[in-house]
């Protein structure tokens, strides 16, 4: 079995910050989370208790009276990064997708698709469309003005 948890020191500064921050209205959930945890550990509430209280594990209060140990405020503030896949284009194609997509025009085309962008830059068509989202890129949208080629326009 595994012993009681001390109270954890948390300054009088952090623990003004921490609740204004848990009554601010804007705060995420799951930041509100983590400052009762840290605020209910200062006062000394056990981790069972703890994790009993606000329906969560052990591991849990654990995981975030560490991280607010090792890192203070910052550390429950924001998520840690996480490892997730590798980018597999590199910053050189995608600095060249987007060139070839503002500067260049496919041949018998009027603009790029993902899927023709795709065929030219050897890469996928879902990464030409996450690059062109990231970049806010649509070359369907045309930037200029049209004139219509309607002779009787102007008669309408």
């Amino acid at each position: 079995m595994w012993s009681a948890a001390e109270a954890m020191a948390v300054s009088p500064e952090e623990k003004s910050l921490l609740e204004q921050l848990l009554s601010a209205g804007s705060t995420p959930q799951n930041v509100v989370f983590r400052i009762r945890i840290i605020l209910s550990a200062a006062e000394g509430v056990s981790n069972n208790e703890l994790a009993g209280r606000l329906s969560t594990t052990r591991t849990t209060i654990l995981k975030w009276r560490q991280r607010f140990v090792e890192f203070g405020i910052e550390g429950i503030l924001a998520d840690a990064p996480r490892s997730g896949r590798k980018k597999s284009i590199s910053r050189e194609k995608e600095a060249a997708i987007v060139e070839a997509t503002l500067k260049t025009k496919p041949r018998n085309a009027t603009h790029w698709s993902t899927r023709l962008m795709a065929a030219t830059q050897k890469v996928s068509d879902t990464s030409v469309h996450r690059i062109w989202r990231a970049h806010r890129l649509q070359p369907h949208h045309v930037e200029r003005f049209k004139a219509s080629q309607d002779q009787s326009l102007s008669t309408k």
